[in-house]
């Protein structure tokens, strides 16, 4: 087992290559043999460019940042608004993949933050690398009402029968399907104001921003396709959720059998969280004190082949109070600013994603069902650092010590590295009888 790939308190992208990773993909080149994440563009401490940030990895653990994405005609053309608007300043939430040797960038360009007017582009390339060069526009919701979807966020699922779609949306009018052209990676229509079908909206009662950086994988063996996607304040309460169908255009349903699109938020997976921290693995500082993390979301679940396993890629806050910014206007939320990539373990507990408790730092795959074969192991811990993540509330959990609230319906347990406290532990990932998120931790 290796340690984490990134320190917490350590505000420098050279020395610690996961932070300042915003909204991050995943894509396994095979011809090289590395990972490669792309991001939207984003600087906190590095000199800001626009262009997509890279980087790559050969294990998912050690990261190097390798440049960025576009070349300088695509970053012309992509931040072009037309006459009497401003240039687009930066480019969000890419998704990249590899058909037939061509590399395909998808980036998303707003009109402006909260906009609802905003366009996807195609990108491509002979190299991970780049430099991609712009093929055109795939999806455009530029004049649209905020009732209609938001053309950012972009992600493409592969259905079994060799079909593509775009997965995309955020806020306003949900999380759209359209379907795209395997031969060009356009629209397959050829109308780039065609919507598609909506799959994801929030209830009407709902008080929780989103949804957005939605993403859609299918899984083979169990045949079926799973829609995650965030909600949440993006400085504070984000998280990750997901819905299940046998269809890539839904209906995706909750654990409870309510539909995500305009019944149910989603399964929650993942939400701010804090363990207690006798030595967490963070750079030192005379100001900082571990406290936990806020704001998991905006993820892409991805498959690493030569290790036949699943993984989740998403970016996450440091939640120590003394890098929280919290603005003289009251009506305005406090904001956890630093950010960073995460990779986890994504197991299945039957037909239902869990992830690892803490980040990926490459142990053993092996993991057994919490309800079955883990029973016997479960029953030889006796005391536990757990939380539960509410499906409702947004707040963020912090774990207690003792026995389990309950044993668990179904989940996971194995072995990973305890970020909070610098060492190999035993860990619990499960679902509880009221369908909410079960992470724990073996008191050693």
């Amino acid at each position: 087992m290796k340690k984490p790939g990134f320190y917490l308190n350590l505000h420098d992208r050279e020395k610690n290559v996961p932070f300042e990773s915003h909204d991050p993909s995943m894509m396994y080149d095979v011809k090289s043999g590395f990972y490669y994440s792309y991001s939207t563009d984003a600087a906190i401490t590095s000199e800001y460019r626009q262009g997509i940030p890279v980087r790559r990895s050969r294990d998912l653990v050690s990261f190097e940042f390798v440049g960025y994405a576009l070349s300088e005609e695509a970053v012309r053309e992509g931040r072009d608004n037309g006459e009497g608007n401003r240039p687009t300043g930066g480019f969000w939430a890419p998704y990249a993949e590899c058909v037939e040797g061509e590399y395909r960038l998808y980036y998303s360009a707003t009109k402006a933050f909260g906009s609802s007017e905003s366009r996807i582009w195609l990108a491509v390339a002979n190299h991970p690398e780049g430099p991609f060069e712009n093929r055109g526009v795939v999806v455009d919701t530029w004049g649209t009402t905020d009732a209609e979807p938001n053309a950012i966020d972009p992600h493409v699922v592969d259905c079994p029968d060799g079909r593509k779609f775009l997965v995309y949306g955020s806020f306003f009018g949900g999380i759209y399907l359209k379907e795209l052209s395997v031969q060009t990676g356009l629209c397959m229509d050829g109308d780039i104001h065609a919507l598609g079908c909506r799959i994801a909206v929030k209830p009407e009662n709902s008080y929780i921003d989103g949804p957005e950086g939605a993403a859609v994988m299918y899984h083979p063996e169990k045949k079926l396709y799973y829609l995650f996607l965030s909600y949440g304040w993006l400085g504070d309460d984000y998280d990750i959720r997901v819905g299940v169908s046998p269809k890539v255009d839904g209906p995706y349903l909750d654990r409870e059998g309510k539909s995500l699109n305009g019944e149910s938020l989603g399964q929650k997976v993942a939400g701010s969280y804090r363990f207690p921290a006798e030595k967490p693995y963070a750079a030192e500082g005379e100001n900082w004190k571990f406290a936990g993390f806020r704001g998991p979301g905006h993820g892409v679940p991805f498959y690493a082949p030569e290790a036949d396993r699943f993984f989740f890629v998403h970016h996450i806050r440091d939640g120590a109070e003394s890098l929280c910014h919290k603005p003289k206007n009251p009506w305005k939320k406090p904001s956890y600013r630093m950010h960073y990539m995460v990779v986890r373990a994504m197991y299945f507990a039957g037909d239902w994603p869990v992830l690892c408790p803490e980040p990926y730092a490459e142990e053993d795959a092996a993991a057994l069902l919490a309800t079955e074969a883990g029973q016997e192991m479960l029953s030889e811990i006796k005391e536990w650092e757990w939380l539960t993540c509410s499906n409702t509330c947004n707040e963020i959990a912090v774990s207690k010590q003792g026995n389990l609230p309950e044993l668990p319906v179904d989940g996971v347990i194995g072995i990973c590295y305890d970020y909070e406290n610098s060492r190999p532990v035993k860990f619990l990932s499960a679902y509880t009888h009221k369908n909410e998120i079960l992470w724990a931790k073996a008191i050693v």
